[in-house]
């Protein structure tokens, strides 16, 4: 679905409750247990407020919204903060072409990585695009107390917009 048909634009503040339901359906569609998706309701969350602050972009296709994205920037640091795509959507090539338009944009606003905190299962998305697995965080959860989510880095001046 990366064809010219495929938009992405700056999310508005009257559609966070669309984003918000595209946070919590990717989420889920990993199967996470309903506790661990209940403690991460806030996190799954967006609000007009925050999209009118802070860089939120989405995809859509024929006016339906199929994924977004958030950069966080605080000084020099820039974070991929979410990125999520509908389940039905995945495999298509939204959520590439939403994270090279990241990575681009924090490219012109002069950054030169940007960092993840990754879902473990978006670990394999995002290597595939260029990143470096640098650490790891311990987020234990019911059902996988070992589990740990990968911290990348994706190096902005050495990537090519190849597709």
């Amino acid at each position: 679905m990366t064809s010219p048909l495929l938009i992405i634009r700056r999310a508005q503040p009257q559609e966070a409750r669309a984003l918000t339901l595209i946070a919590r359906q990717s989420k889920a569609h990993w199967k996470y247990p309903a506790s661990a998706l209940q403690a991460w309701e806030a996190q799954l969350t967006v609000t007009s407020e925050h999209i009118e602050k802070e860089s939120v972009w989405l995809a859509e296709h024929e006016h339906a919204i199929l994924g977004f994205y958030h950069l966080s920037f605080a000084g020099t640091q820039c974070d991929l903060a979410d990125l999520f795509v509908l389940p039905e959507a995945m495999g298509q090539g939204i959520g590439r072409s939403l994270l090279q338009h990241a990575m681009d944009s924090a490219r012109y606003l002069g950054q030169e990585k940007m960092t993840i905190d990754a879902d473990p299962y978006a670990e394999k998305f995002y290597l595939s695009m260029g990143a470096v697995r640098v650490g790891e965080l311990t987020a234990p959860i019911e059902g996988d107390p070992m589990r740990v989510r990968p911290q990348l880095v994706l190096l902005l001046d050495n990537l090519t917009n190849a597709e």
